[in-house]
């Protein structure tokens, strides 16, 4: 794994989206009994090399996984019923979900790797009172 690829999204990320209070290694925040150790919104990154081709001269083409688990505190009701205000309050997660992939959609860290591509974007099924989504990104670099 790769130090300064690692610092170079997590850095992006906290110098990009200031919507997002915590960028952090994810290391099982959620996984926890109580309200996870994280100030809300976090988000959590996991990087892997799902393939690895050895080239000509022991250089190797990477591709390189990002996986963001961006965590929210559910903050109300996004019910049709429920007040403008509090419904707006309650959806303000999309935007930053939104301010998350301008600011990754495209980028290459000035040049460490080719362009980063949204691979998928899911939510997960918790039972608690926060909110998560899965964003997988790719992309690929020499080592």
């Amino acid at each position: 794994m790769n130090k300064e690829f690692f610092l170079a999204v997590t850095n992006h990320i906290a110098a990009n989206v200031p919507q997002i209070k915590w960028v952090d290694a994810d290391e099982g925040q959620l996984y926890v009994s109580g309200r996870p150790p994280v100030a809300f919104p976090a988000c959590l990154v996991d990087i892997s090399y799902p393939q690895c081709d050895t080239m000509t001269g022991g250089k190797q083409r990477i591709r390189a996984r990002v996986e963001l688990r961006v965590v929210f505190a559910i903050q109300g009701s996004t019910n049709a019923a429920a007040p403008a205000a509090v419904r707006e309050r309650s959806l303000a997660r999309f935007d930053t979900l939104e301010a998350l992939h301008k600011a990754l959609q495209w980028w290459n860290g000035g040049g460490i790797f080719n362009p980063l591509k949204r691979i998928s974007s899911t939510p997960e099924r918790r039972a608690d009172d926060i909110k998560v989504y899965k964003i997988i990104y790719e992309t690929e670099f020499f080592d």
